[in-house]
């Protein structure tokens, strides 16, 4: 178990799947602690894939490959490639295991920092092939606690109306459009999770989403560029978390073809490059 600790902050990081563990500032838990009878992860990391293929399936190059929702990367062991007391770096490289269901090369490092009460995540991924695009998609997970879901708010800022990505059991819907309402925070209740997440568009405006409990306390997920947001708490199990996640990437639709190089909101990183994504989780 890896641990970071400021004079704020202490968290906890474990290098199976490089998933966070524990927030906390030494009063309060903010990282949801998993129960097998709501949602029995952490914070996981989803990589190379967000949400779920159609069939479990996929094809690139004429050849089919099957694949879970939301990738393999949160089940595999990371290696730490670099650590001080506020600051760690894990990484995940292909290999034959990871190579039967995805035919790329590549390098995902996960960084976590703490600055104040703030816990900043940097995602780099890297396309080390002298010849093959890499394809990819990319999210967060974390989970975080709540007291009751009834008396706890959400809002967004800026504060307005964004385009909602509608789901059709897990997939998306990218033709028939929602309109969410965030002009005014959002009283959280267990129906609005009755068709699973709710998927903001932020047409990759940076917004802050803030979850906030009646006791004032609460958590902010601040996010720069990231395609979409979903906030998603488990139904109809009473799980006591909501979960903030920014997503570079989305679920197939049932129209999918099934083929990557068409895959929706896919990314595409040329040989020899790397990209970072990034956001921040700030505690009050």
């Amino acid at each position: 178990m890896i641990e970071l600790q400021n004079d704020q902050l202490h968290v906890k990081i474990a290098e199976h799947g490089a998933e966070l563990q524990s927030i906390s500032d030494g009063q309060r838990e903010y990282l949801w602690q998993a129960d097998p009878a709501s949602w029995n992860r952490k914070a996981p990391v989803l990589f190379p894939f967000v949400g779920r293929l159609k069939n479990n399936q996929y094809t690139f190059s004429g050849q089919q490959f099957d694949q879970k929702q939301h990738g393999f990367a949160r089940d595999m062991e990371f290696m730490v490639v670099k650590a001080s007391e506020t600051k760690v770096t894990l990484q995940l490289k292909d290999s034959p295991v990871t190579r039967e269901h995805y035919p790329f090369a590549f390098a995902l490092e996960v960084t976590y920092s703490l600055q104040g009460k703030r816990l900043a995540v940097d995602y780099q991924v890297k396309n080390p092939s002298d010849e093959q695009t890499l394809l990819y998609s990319l999210g967060a997970h974390p989970g975080f606690n709540i007291a009751n879901l009834e008396e706890t708010s959400l809002s967004v800022s800026p504060a307005e109306h964004y385009g909602r990505v509608k789901l059709d059991g897990p997939f998306s819907d990218l033709v028939h459009w929602d309109n969410q309402d965030f002009t005014q925070p959002l009283k959280l209740n267990r129906d609005l999770f009755k068709n699973d997440a709710i998927i903001l568009a932020t047409e990759r405006q940076g917004v802050t989403v803030t979850l906030k409990e009646a006791d004032g306390h609460g958590v902010q997920l601040i996010q720069p560029n990231a395609p979409f947001v979903a906030i998603w708490s488990s139904y109809p199990a009473q799980g006591k978390f909501v979960c903030l996640e920014s997503w570079w990437g989305i679920a197939d639709s049932l129209t999918s073809t099934g083929e990557l190089e068409n895959k929706a909101e896919i990314m595409r990183l040329a040989p020899g490059l790397k990209r970072h994504h990034q956001y921040q989780v700030e505690v009050f």
